[in-house]
C-alpha cells in the first residue's frame, strides 16, 4: 500500500500515468467485449436458430466467472493487481481468437464453444476486483475521491457500451459474426501490451502479496451488514441485468425483423444513458453523498425495469433502456467506492472478487434463466419476472444502506 500520505491532496504523476494506462486499456478491451456481446449471442442464435442453446453458451462464461472467482479470490490477493491483469488479458486474446478459428475448421461443437467460453470468463473476476483494488491505492481511500476514479474509469467502460454494440452490429451485418470476434482477440492483446509496458511493477500493492483465506472475505461480507445486502442485491440484480441483455438479440432476430443492427442499437441506448450517469456523478456527488447518490440511483433504475412489462415496441425499448442504463451509471461508481472502502485494505482484492463473483453467479441465472423462457413464455411474461426481481434488489439495496450506517472496518493483518 502506498503512504498514508499520498491518500491526501491530488495523485502525484506517476498515480495519474498509471491511471491513464489503466482508462486506455479498458477502454482498448472493452471495446472488444462489447463487439462479442452482439457477436457472441448473434453467432449462436443463427448457428442453432435456439435461444435455449444461446442462453446456456452464454451461461458457461457466467459459470466461471463464479466458480474461478471464489477460488481465486485468494489467488488474486496474492499476486497483486498487476499480474493478475497481465495474465487475464494475454489469455483471453487467444482464447477468443479460437471460437472463430474452430467453427472455420467445423471443430466447435457446442460442448467445445461452452468450454471456451468457460475458460473466458475464469478471468474476469479477479481481473475487475484487481481493478477496483488497484484504484485506492492511486488516489487514496477517501469516499468521494475514489467515487470520481470510479466514475472515470466506468465512463470509459460506458463509453464503450455506447458506441461498441451499434458498430458491432453493423459490422456483423458486413463482415460476419466470426471477423467481429477476431476483432475482440485483438483488443485483448493490444490491452495486455500497453499494460505491461505501462503499469509499472511498482504498483503491486504490499497488501495483495498477503496470503489471504476465503473465510476472511466472507466473515467480512458476513459482518458488515451493507456489505452483505448489497451483495445479494448484486445478485438479484445482475440476474435481472444478464436475463434482460440475453433477450436483446432474441427479440432483434425473432421479433423485430432479425436486424443485427437493432441489437446493437438496443444495447447502445443503456450504454449512452449509462455514459451520461457516469459524467453526472461527480456534480451529484457535491450535492449528497456516496451512499445516498447509490440508493437513489438503484430505486430509480427499479422503476425503470417496472416499464419493460409494457408494449413499448423497439422505440419505447430503446428509451427504457437508456433511463436505466443512466440510473446505473449514476449509482454505480458511488456503490463500488462505498463498498471499497468498508473493506479492510489488505483483504479488498479476495473481498471484492467474491462480490464479483457472487454478482455474476446471479448472472448465470439470469441467462439461462431468459434464454430457456423466451422460447416458451412471452416478452411480456419474462419482463414482468425481471422487474420484481428488480425491486427485491431495490429493497436489499435500500435495508443495507439503513442497517450499515456505521464506519468502514477497520484494517486487519490478514
Amino acid at each position: 500500500m502506498v503512504p498514508s500520505s499520498a491518500n491526501v491532496g491530488a495523485p502525484r504523476p506517476a498515480p495519474r500515468r498509471v491511471l491513464r494506462t489503466v482508462l486506455a486499456a479498458e477502454v482498448l478491451s472493452m471495446t472488444g467485449s462489447q463487439f462479442s456481446a452482439i457477436a457472441m449471442p448473434w453467432f449462436v442464435l443463427e448457428t442453432t436458430n435456439s435461444s435455449r442453446a444461446m442462453g446456456i453458451v452464454m451461461a458457461a462464461q457466467m459459470i466461471a466467472v463464479a466458480v474461478f472467482g471464489v477460488m481465486g479470490a485468494s489467488l488474486a490477493g496474492r499476486l497483486g493487481p498487476r499480474r493478475v491483469m497481465l495474465v487475464a488479458d494475454f489469455t483471453r486474446g487467444p482464447l477468443v481468437a479460437l471460437v472463430p478459428l474452430l467453427h472455420h475448421a467445423d471443430l466447435l461443437p457446442l460442448p467445445v464453444f461452452m468450454l471456451l467460453l468457460f475458460a473466458i470468463g475464469s478471468f474476469y473476476a479477479p481481473y475487475t476486483a484487481s481493478q477496483q483494488t488497484l484504484l485506492p491505492s492511486l488516489v487514496g481511500d477517501d469516499e468521494t475521491r475514489l467515487s470520481r476514479a470510479n466514475a472515470t474509469l466506468q465512463g470509459a467502460t460506458r463509453f464503450t457500451v455506447l458506441l461498441g454494440p451499434p458498430v458491432a452490429g453493423l459490422l456483423i451485418a458486413w463482415l460476419g459474426a466470426s471477423t467481429v470476434l477476431c476483432l475482440d482477440a485483438a483488443s485483448y492483446m493490444a490491452s495486455a501490451l500497453l499494460l505491461r509496458h505501462g503499469l509499472p511493477r511498482g504498483i503491486v500493492l504490499s497488501a495483495g502479496r498477503t496470503r489471504h483465506r476465503l473465510h476472511d472475505a466472507l466473515r467480512i461480507l458476513w459482518r458488515d451488514k451493507l456489505l452483505g445486502d448489497w451483495t445479494i442485491a448484486q445478485i438479484l440484480g445482475e440476474t435481472t441485468w444478464q436475463a434482460l441483455f440475453a433477450m436483446l438479440p432474441v427479440l432483434a432476430l425473432l421479433h423485430y425483423g432479425g436486424s443485427s443492427a437493432l441489437a446493437g442499437v438496443l444495447l447502445g441506448a443503456f450504454g449512452g444513458g449509462a455514459l451520461l450517469g457516469t459524467l453526472l456523478v461527480g456534480r451529484a456527488l457535491k450535492r449528497v453523498s456516496a451512499t445516498r447518490l447509490a440508493v437513489c440511483g438503484r430505486l430509480g433504475q427499479t422503476a425503470a425495469f417496472a416499464a419493460l412489462p409494457l408494449p413499448l415496441g423497439p422505440a419505447g425499448l430503446t428509451a427504457v433502456l437508456a433511463v436505466a442504463g443512466l440510473l446505473n451509471g449514476l449509482s454505480n461508481a458511488p456503490m463500488i467506492a462505498v463498498r471499497t472502502t468498508r473493506i479492510p485494505a489488505p483483504l479488498r482484492s479476495a473481498t471484492l472478487t467474491v462480490i464479483a463473483a457472487a454478482g455474476l453467479t446471479g448472472g448465470t441465472l439470469g441467462l439461462v434463466g431468459a434464454g430457456t423462457a423466451a422460447e416458451s413464455l412471452s416478452a411480456s411474461t419474462v419482463f414482468t419476472v425481471l422487474a420484481v426481481l428488480q425491486i427485491l434488489a431495490g429493497a436489499f439495496f435500500v435495508r443495507g444502506a439503513v442497517r450499515g450506517r456505521r464506519p468502514p472496518a477497520p484494517a486487519v493483518a490478514g
